[in-house]
């Protein structure tokens, strides 16, 4: 008889005991989630329905079962879930089912699609909203920047505001990156003016060390011997 792989996913975490109990009672082979909030189980059935409905059977008083999902997808690509309504949810969906000509299965399978359909919609349409807000907001942005451009935080979206103001008062730093790595740093107006300072002292000690190396020029010219000097101290000439 084949195998399935089922997902239960729980209402609340559950370990020790209630595990142990629950592998018991439903003796099937099963590993929790490291999290403990999920179970995945391996049911031998003859389909992927009757499957779910041998969890539900076995476990449902043994744990705080919140859905039942397939872990691999069917022969059409879909994964199956099974979801528990309170007995008065389940006849108003079967009374919508029948008023749509549909089977209850294929209702609610509609009615998640286009649930999933509007929740992305909607998504979309934040991110949206969200992003005209920050274009708009930050219009100052299209002009040409200098090294020295200061920008008043008032013109700067909230949340980004926020995040300024947290990294200024806490002395922490939030790196960019893309694809290639770390290409931009955000750092306190403070650490900044520390870091200015490190690199001067480090010049200015690296320049006093290069400059240690050479003989300064008044020191090199009362050193350089003149000519009479270089008469007086030269070897004689020899004589026959």
């Amino acid at each position: 008889m084949p195998v399935h792989a089922i997902e239960i996913l729980l209402t609340r975490t559950v370990r020790g005991v209630e595990l142990k109990a629950a592998r018991r009672i439903g003796g099937m082979p099963t590993a929790p989630s490291r999290d403990g909030k999920s179970i995945a189980v391996l049911v031998s059935a003859r389909d992927e329905e009757r499957a779910i409905r041998k969890v539900w059977r076995r476990l449902q008083d043994s744990l705080p079962i919140d859905v039942l999902c397939t872990i691999f997808p069917g022969p059409d690509g879909l994964l199956q879930m099974s979801i528990p309504f309170a007995p008065g949810v389940k006849r108003r969906i079967r009374s919508w089912a029948r008023a749509s000509g549909k089977s209850t299965e294929e209702f609610l399978s509609r009615a998640i699609k286009d649930a999933l359909a509007r929740d992305r919609s909607a998504e979309t349409a934040r991110q949206e909203c969200a992003l005209n807000s920050l274009l708009h907001t930050c219009s100052w942005m299209d002009s040409p920047m200098s090294d020295t451009d200061r920008v008043p935080v008032s013109r700067l979206p909230a949340s980004l505001e926020e995040l300024i103001r947290r990294i200024a008062n806490s002395g922490t730093r939030v790196v960019f990156t893309d694809i290639t790595g770390a290409i931009a740093s955000l750092i306190s107006q403070r650490e900044l003016r520390e870091l200015e300072d490190t690199l001067e002292i480090a010049e200015c000690e690296q320049r006093k060390a290069s400059s240690s190396s050479f003989m300064p020029h008044d020191e090199a010219v009362q050193e350089t011997p003149t000519d009479d000097e270089t008469k007086e101290t030269g070897m004689p000439h020899g004589t026959d």
